[in-house]
């Protein structure tokens, strides 16, 4: 759930109907942009906590019930993909799989890397739309007809993800690779989750999920598809438009979004125009036994955490600013490139004002326009792997 759906939940007069995972992330997707600012937006960061608090997660990631065993096809060698001694780095590229559209991946982490993915035939909402253009997004007949979907590719690193914990999950075979797959209904009934998990490479699974409007749509044979067409890419560094000249002691670079925010948020968000960010933890989230990535839910998942954020202003609901460092509710804000560059750093009040300053004042920006310009992920987060 990208960090903005979640603001416009905190400043809602009163709580929306249906706040389930799905309902989050579809509703979500629908706003106009992101409260990333000052003011309003910046304070509602603050209620991340209690509106998480409120959501509805479906029981169907958690560890417990074992699978259903499928008698399975003679294993096929996985792929051979690289394994880079630096997380940051992304191993495959966009590929086309019957009517899914697989994007390059735009998110790395210590443990995997993610790519959005788009479905012929369905909406996918992962940029800013003007309000104008929006229907009511608690009309569930709206959304029936809108035929939506979420969905996202992850190749988690070797020994990173468990599929044994995904519960009602059923064991079978997908040409010829070990897989796992499960269907189920959160709280809100208008909205199918699928999730396909097979072994792309040894030791290393590739995790394909999404959130339709429709029962049907896609269907499991559906996800099935991709599993055939990934393929290993080009080792590419992951690269940001700044380098981080302070990071608090005990933290480190866990989670980084290039061309747009860290985590889910930055699926969510992938074609905004944005231009990276990341998160730090204290202490780093375990890197093994995962079934899904790191604070996918709420922010709640990754407790020792601060996000850094460098975006356009004009995906904020402020105009322009100067230098000037504003701190308000656990945000600090400042602007750079004459307004049109805002950069963030959030920690939901668990950084003292004095620190994230420090932060801010420390992050130096490339060129943001000029990709050649921007900086290895590794060194700009001064990470530690």
């Amino acid at each position: 759930m990208r960090m903005h759906d979640v603001l416009e939940l905190a400043v809602a007069s009163e709580p929306p109907h249906g706040n389930t995972v799905e309902d989050i992330v579809n509703r979500g997707r629908r706003v106009q942009r992101a409260r990333r600012a000052a003011g309003t937006g910046v304070g509602a960061t603050l209620a991340v906590a209690a509106v998480a608090a409120a959501v509805s997660v479906p029981n169907l990631l958690r560890g417990g019930a074992r699978p259903v065993d499928d008698k399975a096809a003679t294993p096929v060698p996985a792929s051979s993909f690289s394994v880079p001694g630096n997380p940051f780095t992304f191993t495959f590229q966009a590929f086309d799989a019957g009517r899914w559209h697989v994007q390059d991946p735009v998110v790395a982490s210590t443990a995997y890397q993610i790519a959005p993915v788009h479905l012929d035939e369905r909406i996918t909402n992962d940029d800013a739309v003007p309000s104008a253009n929006l229907p009511d997004p608690l009309n569930q007949g709206t959304r029936e007809h809108e035929q939506t979907v979420s969905a996202y590719l992850v190749l988690y690193r070797p020994g990173a993800f468990d599929p044994a914990k995904l519960e009602n999950a059923k064991q079978l075979t997908v040409a010829g690779r070990p897989a796992w797959q499960l269907t189920g209904k959160g709280t809100t009934l208008d909205i199918t989750h699928r999730l396909l998990a097979w072994e792309y490479t040894p030791g290393g699974w590739a995790v394909l999920e999404s959130y339709s409007n429709s029962a049907a749509d896609p269907s499991d044979a559906d996800l099935q598809a991709v599993v055939t067409q990934l393929k290993p890419g080009k080792v590419t560094a992951a690269t940001l438009p700044f380098r981080m000249v302070y990071v608090p002691a005990g933290y480190r670079a866990v989670e980084l979004g290039s061309h747009t925010m860290p985590g889910l948020d930055g699926i969510a968000t992938a074609r905004d125009g944005d231009y990276g960010g990341a998160k730090f933890a204290k202490p780093a989230p375990a890197t093994t036994g995962l079934t899904e990535p790191f604070g996918s839910v709420t922010e709640a998942k990754l407790p020792g955490s601060f996000l850094v954020f460098v975006g356009r202003t004009a995906n904020s609901n402020q105009g322009p600013g100067d230098t000037t460092v504003t701190c308000q509710n656990g945000t600090c804000t400042t602007h750079r490139v004459d307004g049109e560059v805002v950069v963030q750093v959030a920690s939901e009040g668990r950084l003292t004002d004095a620190e994230m300053i420090k932060v801010i004042k420390g992050i130096e920006l490339v060129d943001v326009g000029q990709t050649a310009t921007w900086v290895d992920a590794a060194t700009a987060l001064r990470a530690e792997f």
